[in-house]
C-alpha cells in the first residue's frame, strides 16, 4: 500500500508510559509520533506533515483544547483521531472540529483503507492546487461534559478494558491484547484489574456475556443456542452451566422464573458487574 504520505501521530492518551501507533498505520503512511509534552507546532513546522493523527484512549479538557488549537493554527493540514471510546457525542465533536475521520480502537483494516482513501484525494489534490488561502478558522466546538474523563490513569486504562468487552463480547477477546490496549503488561493488567473490580478479567467477560444473553432469553425470546452463540459461547453446555451457577435457573427455565425472584438486584448487581 502507499506510504509516501507523511503521518504526524501525536499520542494524547493517559496511559502511564504512553501509548503507540498501532502497526497498521505504517502500512498506509510514513508515521512519526510525538507526545502531547512537545512543542507540536513545531514538530508540524519541521517535518510538514500531509496528515496528523490525534490519539485518544478518553478524551480529557486538555487534549480537546489542544486539537482544536493545533487545527485552528494549521486548517489546511486532515486531521483525524483514534480512540477508545466509542461515542456518538464524541464522533460529533471531532467532525465539528473539522476532523475528517474518527476511528474507534481496535481499528479494522477496512475503516483504515476507508479514512486513507479521502486522506489520499485531498493529499493528491492539495499537491495539484499549491499553496491556497484558507478560511478564516471557525469557533472550536467544546467537548461534551458527559464524555471528558475525571479519573486517575490507572481507572482510565481500565475503562478501555471494559468498553472494548462491550463492543467485541461477541468475537474472541485475547486478555493479552486488552491489556497492551491499556498500555500495561499482561500480568500487570491482571492484578490491576482484579484489585480494582474483585472479579479476574476473564471472569469479567464471562458474566458480561452472560448478562447479555439473560436479557436475549427474558426480553427477546431468544432460543438458548441463539443466545449464546448470539454472545460469544461456542459451548452450549459451559455455556448453560455458568448460567446455571449465577442465576440458579437454567436458561431454558429462564422463561417461567417470576419477574421478582431476584428482589431488588439488578441482573448486573447480581452478576457483581462493574458499572461504567
Amino acid at each position: 500500500m502507499a506510504g509516501h504520505i507523511k503521518l504526524l501521530w501525536v499520542d494524547l492518551s493517559s496511559v502511564e508510559q504512553g501509548a503507540r501507533p498501532e502497526q497498521l498505520l505504517n502500512d498506509y503512511f510514513v508515521v512519526s509520533t510525538c507526545s502531547r509534552h512537545e512543542r507540536i507546532a513545531r514538530r508540524i513546522v519541521d517535518e510538514n506533515p500531509d496528515v496528523i493523527c490525534f490519539n485518544f484512549d478518553y478524551p480529557d479538557r486538555a487534549g480537546s483544547r489542544l486539537v482544536a488549537e493545533v487545527k485552528g493554527l494549521y486548517m489546511s493540514i486532515p486531521m483525524f483521531i483514534t480512540t477508545v471510546q466509542h461515542s456518538e457525542e464524541l464522533a460529533v465533536w471531532a467532525f465539528r472540529n473539522r476532523m475528517i475521520d474518527f476511528l474507534v480502537k481496535p481499528i479494522s483494516e477496512e475503516e483504515l483503507l476507508r479514512c486513507y482513501s479521502v486522506l489520499k484525494e485531498i493529499c493528491d489534490a492539495k499537491r495539484k492546487q499549491g499553496a491556497r488561502i484558507m478560511p478564516r478558522a471557525m469557533a472550536a466546538a467544546p467537548l461534551p461534559p458527559s464524555i471528558v474523563s475525571n479519573v486517575g490513569h490507572q481507572d482510565v486504562s481500565l475503562e478501555a478494558a471494559l468498553y472494548f468487552v462491550e463492543q467485541n463480547f461477541r468475537e474472541k477477546i485475547r486478555a493479552e491484547e486488552v491489556a497492551k490496549l491499556c498500555g500495561m503488561s499482561s500480568f500487570r493488567f491482571s492484578r490491576t484489574f482484579k484489585e480494582k473490580y474483585g472479579i479476574a478479567f476473564r471472569d469479567y467477560v464471562v458474566r458480561y456475556r452472560l448478562r447479555q444473553a439473560h436479557k436475549m432469553i427474558s426480553e427477546q425470546n431468544s432460543s438458548v443456542t441463539e443466545a449464546a452463540y448470539s454472545v460469544g459461547f461456542n459451548d452450549i453446555s459451559y455455556f448453560s452451566r455458568m448460567f446455571k451457577r449465577h442465576f440458579d435457573v437454567s436458561p431454558s427455565e429462564l422463561g417461567s422464573v417470576l419477574p421478582d425472584t431476584y428482589g431488588d438486584l439488578s441482573i448486573t448487581g447480581i452478576l457483581k458487574l462493574p458499572l461504567h
